[in-house]
């Protein structure tokens, strides 16, 4: 079921609304054969009693079938009148209030109350009562018939019986009807907000690349700058003292003033091209200080998603130190990311905490939110890509249940090989 629409889901119920109709038809025809058998009971005329009723009985149900399925105001108007019209002639040679005249009753006004919207049909069943009392009070009005010779008015006992049944089972089906409306109207919205919140998911994970894209372009760029100025400067002052020492070298030192005058000049190049050589230096360092990675870079998509989804992230770093490192310091981000995206499109959660901890020669990351869990975990493209990556480096991933409620991602990266790599880069 949970893998079928609303309006399969609204057909069904009308569908059992139909089986019901043509149960209670069903019913009242096996009544007539039961109560009058093959001789007509009290009629003297057993052929034409049979005849009538069985004619005016197909008539009443083709009626209900159509009346069913019919739309047009105008059409379900006639179809009504055609049916009472029916249920006059079968009132008229029968007797049974409680049994046949009630289910063929029963069967007109399920099929009426489908027709009638809310809050419209909290006023109809006690108009249908009313009206199907006058019709149990015709017959003898209009005197006895020859098809049942036998013909009675109905006891009070019995009219009571007959109009409360009825008003029960209206009641009771608008009152179902009312609560499938409700439920599917609630399902439709669950859809919506489902669609909305994983456009916003999208949304989100789409600036967050922006943003990380952003700004690895604008450190890029930086980078390419400075590498253009130290080119610039250091190709100025090596071309200047190459001429200084090529023309020291062709004087041949005959002139002791202007050769060190020269000497002292190529010098003063070579300061002067340290000095703006440091400066560009420090603005590299600078830049790659001031890129985001490691623990800067979680908070900088913990801000963003909180903007963009108004869901609460806490975020508690333990002993964790501010980088491990671009593999980690990748992998990390991209663990966020998941299950931040994972909590808000499938846990619909509201609160997320990711903790962060070194155990031993490992990270620890736990991602928990208070969304709704899952009955069955079926790992996505997300969560099966981030298994792969972090299988690589001996690292193993767990999604479950939280035991407090909500949904529980746990990963662990040993970090023994980063921290060598780094330590023999500065080594």
């Amino acid at each position: 079921m949970d893998g079928e629409t609303p309006t399969k889901q609204s057909q069904r119920f009308y569908r059992i609304l139909e089986a019901y109709v043509y149960l209670l038809l069903c019913a009242a025809l096996g009544l007539f054969v039961l109560t009058y058998g093959v001789e007509g009971g009290t009629s003297s005329r057993p052929f034409e009693f049979y005849r009538t009723f069985f004619v005016f009985f197909l008539l009443f149900a083709l009626m209900q079938a159509l009346l069913t399925h019919t739309e047009n105001l105008l059409g379900v108007l006639l179809l009504c009148f055609l049916s009472l019209m029916a249920l006059l002639v079968l009132d008229y040679s029968l007797n049974d209030f409680l049994t046949i005249r009630l289910f063929l009753f029963l069967a007109f006004q399920a099929v009426v109350l489908v027709k009638i919207p809310y809050p419209f049909a909290f006023a109809a069943p006690p108009l249908l009562a009313l009206f199907s009392l006058s019709l149990q009070l015709m017959p003898p009005f209009l005197g006895e018939n020859d098809l049942n010779m036998q013909l009675r008015e109905a006891s009070a006992a019995e009219l009571v019986s007959f109009i409360a049944i009825l008003l029960i089972s209206s009641y009771l089906q608008v009152a179902l009807t009312r609560l499938h409306e409700l439920h599917e109207k609630a399902k439709m919205q669950i859809e919506i907000l489902n669609t909305t919140i994983t456009k916003l998911t999208i949304f989100s994970q789409s600036l967050q690349s922006y943003a990380r894209t952003a700004e690895l372009e604008a450190a890029k760029k930086e980078r390419y700058r400075i590498s253009r100025e130290i080119h610039d400067i250091s190709g100025y002052m090596f071309t200047n003292i190459i001429a200084m020492m090529d023309a020291i070298v062709a004087t041949g030192c005959r002139d002791c003033e202007k050769t060190s005058e020269m000497c002292s000049g190529a010098r003063s190049q070579a300061q002067e091209g340290l000095v703006e050589t440091r400066r560009a230096l420090h603005l590299l360092r600078k830049s790659d200080q001031e890129r985001e990675v490691g623990m800067k870079a979680i908070h900088k998509i913990k801000k963003i998603f909180e903007g963009t989804t108004g869901v609460q992230v806490e975020i508690e770093s333990g002993n964790l130190p501010s980088s491990f490192g671009d593999e980690i310091d990748l992998i990390l981000y991209r663990i966020v990311q998941e299950g931040l995206t994972n909590a808000l499109r499938h846990g619909h959660a509201t609160r997320v905490r990711m903790l962060f901890w070194i155990v031993g020669d490992s990270v620890q990351v736990i991602i928990l939110d208070n969304g709704t869990g899952a009955k069955k975990i079926i790992k996505g493209i997300g969560l099966a890509g981030m298994e792969e990556r972090i299988s690589k480096l001996g690292g193993q991933v767990k999604a479950e249940n939280a035991p407090e409620g909500g949904f529980q991602l746990t990963v662990t990266i040993p970090m023994q090989k980063e921290l060598s790599d780094d330590t023999y880069s500065v080594g």
